[in-house]
């Protein structure tokens, strides 16, 4: 069998939109993006035996088909270029967990060791073997490589590289669009004339938009250790959003979102950050950073108003969407905007829904399923927002967030749980 193919990506390439919002941040607030905590993972219960030695190769696989698992991000004063280097094996570290060891915090101390952004390759493994014949795979990924949707592109590259190699058959190809090419098209006339196209909607939308946000329990206190409360959304309530979706001709997405202005922003003018994948079709198969920011801006009159504003949030939505593009030139044309989504006082309410890729691993046709763990009791990892509000809706309906423990306190979380999932249930009856 012929070794890891390396993909035709090698060199240095203009930065993508979506890393040079990473570097606004970084240089915003230094130390918050390039440090080794700033991470994503995704955990998993292998069944079967599982081949060590192939197992590695399949990793390597993977790095050798996606550059941005292999990218350098070299910063100039104001200027971020990418660098692809040739593929390196993944560190994978394998241990064997006692009877009395828990699977929870063997997943806690590996996912949140430091993994810097500039030690090559972006991809880290660990095994933990049990004595039931349990395997438990672990796999971290530094942000500025990998997204939560890359976890999923990951897992199913593993999936299939493992299975072919083996049966003996050829390792996965580089066929895939690579993170270094949507930089040169976030950089194309096509994707210029949509952005110059989009920006009036924008600057009309975002004009006057000082002093809105979410009030802080103690306003402008000193920044402080990230903290998450998760919480779970019940069967019957996620098949009333689902069927009251299908009612309202709308999707789940916009009634949670609605939830979330109507139940926790003052009643008036509201704008929620919400963080969309970031991709088109083509990219679907790609690894790598390509989060977005659209700027939902809508008023509403509090809890008596519910129905009423779940149309105008839905109309919003709509409209953010037709003009989607890179969040960086929407904050060159609003430079107060960046004043209003550092704010400690009013922070911004920055909202997600977590969209799994459409293909996941198939448990028919692969040599090694992967089924993935919640992550639930897991210990927050440290992001650059003092609020972000998540909610999971596809394999673990529920939700968690994550919060600076300075701004808010573990009573106010509870308490605005409670108030969310109170008005996502009037909203759906």
């Amino acid at each position: 069998m012929t070794a890891a193919t390396p993909s035709a990506t090698e060199g240095t390439y203009e930065a993508t939109y979506a890393q040079d919002l990473l570097n606004l941040v970084e240089t915003l607030l230094p130390g918050t993006v390039l440090q080794p905590g700033f991470l994503v993972r995704a955990a998993y219960r292998l069944s079967g035996p599982v081949d060590e030695k192939t197992l590695r190769q399949a990793l390597d696989d993977v790095v050798a088909r996606h550059g941005a698992l292999r990218t350098l991000l070299l910063r100039d004063g104001e200027t971020l270029r990418q660098r692809v280097l040739p593929p390196k094996s993944v560190p994978l570290t394998v241990t064997r967990l006692g009877p009395d060891e828990s699977a929870d915090d063997w997943i806690a101390d590996v996912t949140t060791r430091p993994h810097p952004h500039d030690e090559l390759p972006l991809l880290y493994a660990y095994v933990a073997h049990r004595d039931e014949g349990v395997t438990l795979l672990a796999l971290v990924a530094h942000h500025i490589a990998s997204d939560a949707w890359s976890q999923d592109v990951i897992a199913h590259d593993l999936a299939t590289a493992y299975t072919a190699r083996l049966r003996g058959e050829e390792p996965l190809p580089a066929d895939v669009m690579q993170y270094a090419d949507i930089a040169a098209e976030d950089r194309s006339d096509e994707w210029q004339a949509r952005i110059a196209e989009a920006l009036p909607y924008w600057r009309d939308r975002l004009a006057d938009a000082q002093g809105l946000g979410l009030p802080a329990e103690t306003p402008d206190a000193a920044p402080g250790p990230s903290a998450v409360h998760a919480f779970r959304v019940d069967g019957a309530l996620r098949r009333a959003v689902r069927d009251a979706a299908r009612r309202g001709r709308t999707t789940p997405f916009t009634l949670l979102l609605t939830a979330f202005v109507g139940a926790l922003l003052p009643p008036g003018d509201a704008m929620v950050p919400v963080i969309t994948a970031g991709r088109i079709p083509s990219e679907w198969n790609t690894v790598g950073f390509l989060l977005n920011v659209l700027q939902i801006r809508v008023e509403h009159t509090g809890r008596d108003g519910l129905h009423d504003l779940l149309p105008r949030v839905d109309r919003r939505c709509r409209e953010a969407y037709a003009n989607d593009i890179p969040l960086l030139p929407v904050l060159r044309e609003n430079p107060h905007l960046l004043e209003r989504m550092t704010a400690r006082d009013r922070v911004a309410p920055v909202f997600q829904m977590i969209v799994r890729r459409p293909e996941r691993p198939s448990h028919e046709t692969s040599d090694l399923r992967l089924d993935r763990l919640p992550l639930d009791a897991q210990p927050p990892l440290p992001i650059p927002l003092p609020f972000l509000w998540t909610m999971r809706w596809d394999d673990e309906p529920g939700g968690y967030v994550t919060y600076d423990a300075h701004l808010f306190s573990t009573a106010w979380m509870e308490r605005a749980v409670d108030t969310y999932l109170g008005v996502l249930s009037e909203l759906v009856r």
